[in-house]
């Protein structure tokens, strides 16, 4: 939830926001049991919906919902049906990536932790900067935000962070992009960064030290 990403708010209090003001909200987690992550009633969500495109690096996913709901996506949808399918390549990419998680279990556990401890490492190295990370502690994929109310200056810094990392360091970290003018509430200027089954602890120190480094100078 690049937007609307409030730390701290279960989905509990999501659907209690729902409820109050009548609305439709979209939640999150690093979780397929969303329901059982978060001791909610599958009685009171309307719509569970997985992404393979951050996880599988592919596009497409799945929708299970009530039937009311199914119902009219699978009535309102048979224009999009051929158009919108998932090309060879990435079908077969998405089904390789499913068989090597039910091989291998243990990666989504190391990928799991590996966030966990990345994210207090990260918020520790930000400390006493006026920069920050937002996210599930679960979820590999990590925001970084400067904190400002200007978006102007805020984009810059992230800029200059970006720079002085490379510049200094030689490590690359990379700005999330959104396509502005297509979202119906603009995303909040940020650095994306996602830990891996492949990255050792020595790669996520230095990589860490480098961005808290670089932040101290901003």
């Amino acid at each position: 939830m690049d937007t609307l990403f409030a730390p701290g708010c279960t989905m509990g209090k999501f659907l209690y926001a729902r409820c109050k003001v009548v609305m439709p909200l979209g939640i999150q987690v690093p979780s397929i049991r969303v329901t059982e992550h978060f001791s909610v009633p599958m009685d009171d969500v309307d719509m569970i919906m997985a992404s393979l495109e951050n996880g599988i690096a592919s596009t497409g996913g799945f929708c299970v919902g009530r039937s009311f709901v199914v119902g009219h996506q699978r009535l309102s949808g048979l224009g999009y049906c051929f158009s919108a399918s998932l090309p060879p390549l990435l079908t077969t990419a998405a089904s390789e990536a499913i068989a090597i998680i039910d091989e291998q279990p243990e990666r989504v556990q190391r990928v799991t932790q590996l966030s966990i401890d990345g994210q207090r490492k990260l918020e520790n190295a930000l400390k006493n900067t006026k920069f920050l990370v937002q996210a599930c502690p679960e979820s590999p994929m990590k925001h970084l935000y400067y904190c400002g109310d200007d978006e102007t200056v805020a984009d810059r810094k992230l800029n200059e962070l970006v720079e002085k990392v490379f510049e200094e360091n030689r490590l690359l970290v990379t700005r999330a992009r959104y396509l502005d003018k297509e979202e119906i509430f603009k995303c909040r200027p940020s650095i994306r960064v996602m830990f891996q089954y492949d990255l050792t602890e020595e790669e996520i120190e230095r990589a860490v030290e480098a961005i808290g480094a670089a932040a101290r100078q901003l």
